[in-house]
């Protein structure tokens, strides 16, 4: 592809936004970057990806343990969504790289970059319970706590960091929900979306 394409894909837990994304990356044949993200900052951030992933996408906690950075003491949440941050800006501006990326308020970090699409994923209530269900092999009201407390460590997080509030139709390009098409015709209308909106 010649032209730069960004694709920021921000999600609630269990509406599918992740499985959007990987359909988005296969048929724009672009990178995705998700987990995959900690094996790029491990090689050129100098930061264990273990110890990135777990203090990925987490809010700060009012008891933390500080990194030393530049002279300053930092929370390791902080110290990780800052090398997140640099990955994200070194590919989209720098590098001028194509690639899809979920979550970790990259339509924020590239927001003056013209050549982005932000999107937000949401769902149904019932359609996001029974998916994480099949998925995470839980009962009902162990899903219902899990996509309560996952979307609450999102938001906190997001909110955090960016100006834009999370889920807030104003903050993105797009908000999509996929119960109400289903999976597949969720992708095919993003797509349809992403090409117009960039002139392909």
């Amino acid at each position: 592809m010649d032209k730069q394409i960004i694709i920021s894909i921000g999600r609630e837990f269990g509406s599918g936004g992740h499985e959007i994304a990987e359909g988005l990356a296969k048929h724009y044949d672009i990178p995705l970057f998700d987990k995959e993200i900690f094996e790029h900052i491990e090689e050129n951030e100098a930061i264990n990806a273990e110890v990135a992933q777990f203090y990925d996408e987490k809010p700060i906690s009012p008891i933390f343990y500080p990194v030393m950075v530049d002279g300053m003491s930092l929370p390791l949440e902080q110290t990780v969504a800052n090398h997140i941050f640099n990955f994200i800006r070194t590919k989209g501006d720098k590098e001028k790289q194509s690639f899809v990326i979920v979550g970790r308020c990259a339509e924020y970090v590239l927001r003056d970059n013209p050549n982005m699409i932000s999107i937000f994923v949401l769902g149904d209530k019932e359609a996001k319970c029974k998916r994480v269900m099949e998925k995470y092999g839980l009962d009902e009201k162990a899903a219902l706590n899990r996509m309560r407390r996952e979307d609450k460590m999102r938001k906190t997080y997001h909110n955090f960091y960016a100006d834009g509030k999370w889920g807030d139709s104003r903050s993105y390009d797009i908000c999509i929900n996929s119960s109400t098409l289903g999976m597949d015709k969720t992708l095919e209308t993003l797509i349809a979306y992403i090409d117009k909106a960039l002139g392909e």
